[in-house]
């Protein structure tokens, strides 16, 4: 759930609302970030509030959102993560967003004794644990061409092993994951996709949701493995 947006990038707000989230949920919490530098700095503001709570960190720093959930969701543990798409984002799972909303108003923070503040704990090869793990379940092939927008978030990371792995080519549009330009708009990729001869699209939106085409008919997943279950009966 979406619980933050600024056009600005305000890391006194963001630290806030780490303070609210670690507040909140008094444990170990997942945080992960897009390619944008913007959303680097406003992890970092979110991580500094958050372990002023006596929370840790799991910092899994640059991953597509939809993996990141997908992770998260196995781990067994809530995530934070900062995104930017028409401005500063901050999206949660496993966190109740009304509490930290309300903790955030009454700005009724926990705050930790110096002794007591919270570890950050890095975890750079989440993304490639995660592929580990879907090619190690998911092992059909498919043919043809598919046309795939990135929408200018990490999910550009998926390929080319995705595409390798399960054996259709990839053209990639919007893949500039550092962009801070709007990405295309889906009318951009209809078009190009009814005229080019593939065999299905995908898009990958900010807010991680993919949708994927075929057949004339269109289908939106929350995570990979809903995803790659759908294209294995399918496609």
């Amino acid at each position: 759930m979406e619980i933050y947006r600024s056009e600005k990038f305000n890391p006194e707000e963001l630290a806030l609302l780490g303070r609210a989230i670690g507040t909140v949920a008094q444990g170990t919490i997942i945080v992960g970030r897009d390619g944008r530098a913007i959303s680097r700095y406003g992890k970092r503001a979110m991580v500094v509030g958050i372990v002023s709570t006596g929370s840790t960190i799991m910092d899994v720093r640059l991953i597509p959102l939809i993996a990141l959930k997908d992770f998260a969701h196995k781990k067994g543990l809530p995530l934070a993560y900062v995104y930017y798409h028409s401005g500063v984002r901050v999206e949660v799972s496993g966190i109740d967003a009304d509490e930290i909303e309300a903790i955030l108003r009454g700005r009724s923070f926990i705050e930790a004794h110096p002794n007591d503040i919270g570890a950050t704990v890095y975890y750079p090869n989440a993304i490639d644990d995660f592929l580990h793990e879907v090619f190690k379940h998911y092992h059909f092939k498919l043919e043809g061409k598919a046309l795939v927008d990135c929408m200018n978030t990490p999910a550009v990371l998926f390929f080319p092993r995705m595409s390798e792995h399960f054996g259709f080519e990839a053209e990639l549009i919007n893949d500039m994951m550092t962009s801070y330009l709007p990405p295309k708009p889906r009318e951009v990729f209809l078009q190009k996709l009814k005229k080019g001869g593939y065999s299905f699209g995908m898009r990958f939106r900010p807010e991680g949701i993919v949708e994927i085409y075929h057949d004339d008919e269109t289908r939106e997943f929350g995570s990979i493995w809903m995803l790659l279950e759908y294209m294995r009966k399918h496609l």
